[in-house]
């Protein structure tokens, strides 16, 4: 039993795709499990990086145990629910991050080394994408592929046709769908490969540790691609800024931006969900 645990600050977005259970289990599951990992309580930033990515990858696998009771598709198939996962730990004085997919963290920074003090955006997260050469690589290595459909990379789904019924033995007829357009998430279960054991949409996130600087750091903030897909980093972090002052949520000032944007170029709006962290030195 801990005796007075290090105070910590956990934040996370997850951004759902191919229906609501795996983002749903990932928000009840992944936070617990991180908690439950002795080396996240460690005051070493590699320890507590390890722990992170555990607390995925246990959470991606307790998904494979409940699919079993998550709705099928229309078609029959297992559920093909999966998540983005883009996770922010406040701790020791450090900024712990940690993603798969493509729900960006950008962290926001006032520099006041120079006469005129300039505010910028750092993206510290990289967009799990496959045609990205890193990504492409990897799911390649471990028997998966990627094709474009409608110009968007997305890994292929080797889907049994919907004609076979019984086990699937390396003679069922196989339809290769292009499926996802995020190379890693949590979730996915439709991408496990048995001949190497091993899921070709990874769960394994990135991972990296910032100091928390209080003088530079204004904000983080972190979001689903249905901001980003409408609003550069360093805008996004001006608006936050612009709020600072007055009785205004900088997330909801972002999502309506976003949705305004959206609405404007005729488009139908991707999810959209953000979480701003303002952060103040004492006597700002």
């Amino acid at each position: 039993m801990r005796d007075q645990p290090d105070p910590y600050a956990f934040f996370a977005v997850y951004d759902g795709h191919g229906g609501t259970q795996a983002a749903q289990f990932a928000k009840e599951h992944l936070h617990d499990e991180l908690v439950d990992i002795d080396g996240f309580w460690s005051k070493d930033d590699d320890e507590v990086l390890a722990a992170i990515k555990e607390a995925f990858v246990a959470t991606h696998r307790l998904m494979w145990k409940a699919l079993p009771t998550w709705p099928k598709t229309v078609s029959g198939f297992a559920c093909t629910a999966g998540t983005t996962a883009s996770v922010v730990v406040i701790k020791n004085d450090k900024i712990y991050v940690a993603h798969v997919g493509d729900s960006s963290v950008v962290v926001g920074s006032k520099e006041t080394s120079c006469a005129d003090p300039k505010f910028r955006a750092h993206l510290v997260t990289i967009d799990h994408k496959p045609e990205s050469p890193k990504e492409r690589k990897r799911i390649e290595s471990n028997g998966g592929k990627v094709l474009a459909k409608s110009g968007v990379h997305r890994v292929v789904w080797r889907r049994p046709r919907p004609s076979h019924k019984g086990p699937v033995r390396r003679s069922t007829p196989i339809d290769d769908i292009p499926f996802l357009a995020v190379a890693r998430a949590l979730g996915d279960l439709w991408s496990y490969n048995p001949d190497q054991d091993v899921f070709v949409v990874s769960p394994d996130p990135d991972t990296a540790v910032y100091d928390l600087d209080l003088v530079r750091h204004r904000s983080i903030i972190l979001a689903s691609d249905g901001l980003w897909n409408m609003v550069r980093p360093l805008e996004a972090i001006l608006k936050v800024e612009a709020t600072t002052h007055i009785n205004v949520s900088p997330a909801e000032t972002l999502v309506n931006l976003a949705l305004r944007r959206w609405r404007d170029r005729k488009l139908r709006a991707d999810n959209t969900s953000v979480i701003v962290l303002s952060i103040q030195s004492p006597g700002r």
